[in-house]
């Protein structure tokens, strides 16, 4: 989790021109759809239409259930890998769209 969500904010950094946008543009397009589409509040199974899409997208789904299998009922890798994969698979493709994007400074 901590991998792709530090790929967002290369991948949202890439798309500023300072650091302070940058700072303050991560900030409101993780947290926001993280509290929004993640299940903290609500179920991401009662959301509908495209917020059942962001819930099923955004990465923070994923660890919420993880961190709710994990420490609340003692589930262990058999019963969670299904919300694994997705993490797993998010990894390479926010990383490498961040490379991709990213402009090299001159020095």
């Amino acid at each position: 989790y901590v991998t792709v969500t530090t790929g967002l904010g290369l991948l949202i950094s890439s798309f500023m021109n300072s650091q302070i946008a940058a700072i303050f543009g991560t900030a409101l397009i993780t947290l926001i759809p993280a509290v929004q589409y993640s299940g903290m509040i609500d179920p991401v199974s009662s959301l509908q239409g495209a917020g059942a899409i962001i819930g099923q997208i955004y990465p923070t789904t994923h660890f919420v259930t993880i961190s709710r299998g994990a420490f609340s009922k003692s589930l262990g890798f058999d019963e969670l890998w299904s919300a694994f994969l997705p993490l797993l698979i998010a990894v390479p493709v926010v990383l490498g769209a961040a490379a991709a994007l990213l402009r090299k400074q001159a020095s």
